[in-house]
This record gives C-alpha cells, structure tokens and sequence, in this order.
C-alpha cells in the first residue's frame, strides 16, 4: 500500500498545480455552462421532428396530387424537409435576416400579414362610403369626354340666320346633315378641347345639352345647330362604385389598424444610438 501510494503522490501533486491554474478553470466553467445550456435549452442541433410535421407533408402531398403518399414518397419528403429546415437553423445561425435586406423585408411583410389577420376591419356604412367619396373623389371620377357634331353658319354670311332656321326642322326630324347637303365638324374631346375651338359660353352650353337632339347656339363668330351624341366619364355606375369605395374604405382602415398594432410592438423596444 505504501509503495501504490508513493506512485501516486506525484499524479495527485501535478493535478493539484493543474487545478490551480486560471486557465485550467477558464475551461472547466466553460465547460460546466455548455452542459448546462444543453441540459436546460437542448442541443441547438437537434431538430425535433413531430407529428405534426408528418401530418402537414401528409396533407400538402394530398392537396397537389388528390391522393395520399405510400412510404416511399412520405420518406422522401421528409427528407427533403430535414435538409430544409436544416439550413433554415443554419440561416438563423448566421443571422442572414439581418444581414440580407430582402430577408429582412419579407420577414417584416410577414409579421404585418399576421397583424392584419388579427385586427379584421367591419364593412363600412353608407355613411361611412358617403364621405370616404366626399373626400376622395378625384379617385374615382373620370375627366367627361364629349362626343358631338355641330354646323357652323358664319356670321359674316348675311344669311346665317336665316340659313340655320331653314334647316333646323330637316335635322330635328331626322334628316342627316350630309343629305342636306350640310358640312359638319365631329369631336370626341374634353370639355377644355371646346373652349379652345368655340368659346367658353359655348363650350358651357354644349356639356349640358341632352343626348340625341339638335339645339341652336351661339359663339362669337357664328351661329350653330349642335348635337350631342355620347358622354363619357364621371362616377363609375352605383353598384361598381360601392365596391370600389368598400375595398378602398377598408383596405385604408386595416392599414391604420396595421400600423398601430406596429407601432405597440416598437415601444416595447428599447432603442440605444451607439456612437463611434
């Protein structure tokens, strides 16, 4: 016994000095936190695989192929999900959401999504659409163009007016103005394109004239039988513009509502500028 004892006091003496060196217990804390952080977290490694990952492939194979996969297709599809997921955690490991701007952005789109699920706006009264259209209705209301024909009797010709009224009844009862032998002018324009070419009160009276009838007018240089053919542009019809107007109502309310359940989540943060 004396002698295994006398072997052994140099072995006990080396591991004494080696326990009272700093680098030596550097390691052992070290070591003690790994396997405690694996003891309480689990290895960052290990991927736990459950049931509910199989049901989900299950049911996607389903869904793409209306039937359900034999053994050798559902192996194979959850190893395609491992490898994925595998390089999911890695992704994370290497905070490529941070460093990837497009990442960084989707991720953020996706959190809105789920917010915007979580705050469903109601559908708006009449009320609400009347004055959602009172204060935005140059987007909905398109510029009127005005398709219509008129002739023109010159006033420096002594006979216009006598001329005008002579065949006035002819194109009131129906005859057309080329088989009176009568040239006319044909515009599809704006009603900016009128005053241009026959004068502001003219261009007025012509945008409030009723479609399909000739009516006798005015301008500065002649006298002129007029008819409007075609309006276009305004509001959309009622039932088309109540859609229009419920959509944009509430897609702008589920935005304000996005926002603030956005910015609840950003003042739980701290925020700290770090100076160079």
């Amino acid at each position: 016994m004396a002698e295994m004892s006398a072997t052994y006091a140099p072995l006990a003496r080396g591991a004494a000095r080696l326990l009272r060196e700093p680098i030596f217990v550097f390691f052992a804390i070290g070591g003690l936190v790994f396997l405690a952080h694996r003891a309480i977290a689990g290895d960052p490694r290990t991927i736990v695989v459950s049931s509910a990952v199989r049901s989900d492939l299950d049911r996607r194979f389903r869904d793409q192929l209306g039937r359900a996969p034999n053994a050798g297709e559902i192996d194979v599809a959850m190893k395609n999900w491992e490898r994925d997921e595998s390089l999911f955690r890695e992704a994370l490991r290497d905070g490529v959401e941070r460093e990837d701007p497009a990442v960084r952005a989707l991720l953020i789109d996706k959190v809105r999504e789920r917010l915007g699920r979580e705050f469903p706006v109601p559908e708006p009264s009449q009320g609400d659409l009347d004055q959602w259209l009172l204060e935005h209705r140059k987007l909905y209301e398109m510029p009127f163009v005005y398709e219509f024909e008129y002739i023109a009797f010159p006033n420096s010709d002594p006979q216009a007016e006598q001329r005008r009224q002579k065949f006035e009844p002819a194109l009131r009862a129906g005859a057309t103005p080329n088989s009176l032998g009568l040239r006319t002018v044909a515009a599809n324009v704006r009603r900016e394109r009128i005053e241009e070419e026959l004068g502001s009160d003219a261009a007025t009276r012509i945008v409030g004239l009723p479609v399909g009838q000739w009516h006798t007018l005015e301008n500065q240089n002649n006298r002129l039988l007029v008819r409007m053919i075609h309006i276009e542009g305004g509001l959309p019809k009622p039932e088309e513009l109540r859609e229009r107007l419920s959509l944009d109502w509430k897609s702008t309310r589920q935005q304000q509502a996005i926002e603030r359940a956005a910015q609840s989540i950003a003042d739980h943060y701290r925020f700290v500028e770090k100076m160079r």
